[in-house]
Parts: structure tokens; C-alpha cells; sequence
């Protein structure tokens, strides 16, 4: 017997939209499906995907009231994920969002309970919710957590992490309205302190500056930040936050223990870790330009591990949930506050 396809809709075809949608169209088992208000996008990411037209939606609303549609993948605009996720939940779809979940806790919050009501209307069947915290799928990360499992380095007591870009990106400098560099960069690492370390995190102490792009300052956002998390158990955590490395794309970091260090992360693509060596005495790699080819394959894991999910019904353990989206964008916002007081902030809860 052949097995039920489930249908899986990626509503916003921006980066990770198209990224996702890519990926999808990959997975065994699933029917994609589309949403979009810009037409041409729909038009050309379909007939690329060969999706058929009868499974483009040009408003979400359509979307969401299709009896073909299992679950979504919202890929919107960070302002407008708490709206998508409303929505999703009251027409009973699963979710998967991609991070932030939003720029505020309390609109996350109200989005949430939304999530809440529709589980208590389908139990037993779950509602199942998945936040886009794709560095859980990365090769490097998922093994430096499952060393961190075996005890290899000991008891952790340090995450550093490094996250930023060549440049800022265009569309942030488009009067976004908000830090960007913390409530939407940040939340990576934070995600991942939290993951490898154990704990929640009970204080941060923030310094940003426009040091490249001065006029960021006058947008509320900045290009390079360092924050120090001290967290629930005792560890610590520093970051440092760049959207101004010109060299090329960088996301990594080293996880301390008592007995040894993991240095996880790179800054290359996968089968890229070649090193030249010149006659000039110079050595030179190639350094990835983008999150999109850096983590080609976290992202691709991260789709298969959510729609194995919708066929099955519940999501593996290590899966980042909307918990774990929430509590990102809470310490996020204690980094906001730490930066604009200049004194360390506890988190709120």
C-alpha cells in the first residue's frame, strides 16, 4: 500500500521560504504546496518545483482553509509570524516557523495560546509545532551535543559563540524598525546555550555599536554586539554578533568543559575543507558567502525531521519547539533592554 502523502504548505517564498520549499519538494512522502501574495514568485518557484497550480495559493488565508493542507511551513516576515501562527493553529494545522517567532514576547504569547486552544480542541490528536532552529541540524553541532552526552570534555562551564554576515543585509537596512542584530540574529545562539549548556538563562549584559554602518543607530539596530549570558546553573556564554565580517559568512563556536573544549562550527561548505598553501608563504580557503550554502544541510535534515513528524504525529525529543522559541526571543529582548540601559538584565518571566 502506498502511503499517505501529507501536504505541506510554505507560506512566504522570500530566502527561507524558497529554501524550504526546495527542500520539501525533496521529501518522500509529501505533497508541497504554496503560498504567496507576489504572483511571480508563486509562478517561477512552482513551475521550478513542478508544483501544479492548483496548489498555489496567492493570499495565506486560501491556504489555510485547504482541506489538502496537513501543515505549514510559515516563512514570512518576522513581524507577521505571530498572525501566521494564529491562524495556522485556529484552521488545525501543524507548524513549523521559522525563527523569531516574532519580535515581542507578548505577541508570541498571544500566538501561542492560540496554539493551546486548538490542542485542547483536537486531543488526542497533537498539533504539532516546530520552531526553525536549524543549527540543531547541523552535522558539526549535532555531534559536538552528542560528545557533550558522552562526557566527553566534562561538565560545561563556557559556550562562546561567533554568528554574522559578510554585510548587512539590504532588507534590514529598510527602516525595519527593530534590532535586528539581537531579536532576530541572536536567537540562534541563544538557542544553542540553551541546548548545549542545560540551562535557561537568568542574566545578560549587552554592548552594540554601528561601527560599520553608522546609520543602523538611527534605525534602533547596530552591526557588531557582544552580550555575556550567565545562566540558571552556573555556566557562562559570550557572543559576539556581526553583520559586518566582509570576509565571508561565520557562524562558529567552542563549547568549554572541565576536562576539554569542542570547537564546533565552520566556515566552509560541506566537502569544502581544503587549505591552500602558496609559494608566497600565504594559505587561503574558500570561505562561504551565505547561510544558505553554509547550512545546505541543516537545512534539508531540519525538513525531513518535521515532515517525518507530520506523518507520524509527534516530533523527536531534541526537536526545537515553540518553548523554545519563546524563550529565545525572551532572553533576546533582556539583551534589547541590557544595550538601551547599559546595565546588566535579568530575564523576565
Amino acid at each position: 500500500m502506498t502511503p499517505k502523502l501529507v501536504g505541506i504548505c510554505v507560506m512566504g517564498l522570500g530566502e527561507m521560504g524558497i529554501i524550504h520549499a526546495r527542500n520539501l519538494a525533496r521529501a518522500p512522502g509529501v505533497e508541497v504546496s504554496l503560498a504567496s501574495r507576489r504572483k511571480d514568485a508563486l509562478h517561477v518557484l512552482g513551475t521550478e518545483l513542478h508544483v501544479p497550480p492548483e496548489r498555489w495559493f496567492a493570499s495565506y488565508e486560501s491556504a489555510l482553509a485547504s482541506p489538502q493542507i496537513d501543515a505549514v511551513v510559515i516563512a514570512t516576515r518576522p513581524t507577521e509570524h505571530p498572525t501566521h501562527i494564529q491562524a495556522a493553529a485556529a484552521a488545525g494545522k501543524h507548524v513549523f516557523c521559522e525563527k523569531p517567532l516574532g519580535v515581542a514576547v507578548r505577541d508570541i504569547e498571544q500566538a501561542l495560546a492560540a496554539v493551546s486552544d486548538a490542542r485542547r480542541r483536537q486531543h488526542p490528536r497533537p498539533l504539532l509545532f516546530m520552531t526553525g532552529f536549524h543549527r540543531r541540524y547541523d552535522p558539526s553541532y549535532h555531534r559536538g551535543k552528542q560528545l557533550l552526552e558522552a562526557d566527553r570534555i566534562g561538565q560545561p562551564t563556557v559556550f562562546k559563540g561567533t554568528s554574522g554576515d559578510p554585510e548587512y543585509p539590504v532588507k534590514y537596512q529598510r527602516d525595519i524598525g527593530y534590532p535586528a542584530l539581537l531579536l532576530d540574529l541572536a536567537v540562534h545562539d541563544i538557542d544553542l546555550a540553551r541546548w548545549l549548556l542545560r540551562s535557561e538563562v537568568r542574566q545578560v549584559h549587552t554592548v552594540c555599536a554601528a561601527l560599520v554602518y553608522p546609520h543602523l543607530l538611527g534605525l534602533g539596530d547596530a552591526d557588531t554586539g557582544v552580550v555575556v549570558l550567565e545562566m540558571e546553573n552556573g555556566t557562562l556564554a559570550s557572543l559576539h554578533l556581526c553583520r559586518a565580517f566582509q570576509y565571508g559568512y561565520n557562524v562558529t563556536s567552542e563549547l568549554v568543559g572541565a576536562r576539554g573544549s569542542l570547537q564546533l562550527g565552520e566556515l566552509k561548505g560541506a566537502g569544502e575543507a581544503v587549505r591552500v598553501l602558496g609559494a608566497d608563504g600565504q594559505s587561503a580557503e574558500r570561505i562561504v558567502w551565505d547561510f544558505g550554502e553554509r547550512f545546505a544541510q541543516a537545512f534539508a535534515r531540519e525538513m525531513q525531521v518535521f515532515a517525518e513528524a507530520v506523518h507520524s504525529g509527534s516530533l523527536p525529543p531534541d526537536a526545537p519547539t515553540e518553548v523554545d522559541g519563546l524563550e529565545a526571543t525572551r532572553v533576546a529582548e533582556a539583551m534589547v533592554r541590557s544595550w538601551r540601559t547599559g546595565q546588566p538584565q535579568r530575564v523576565e518571566r
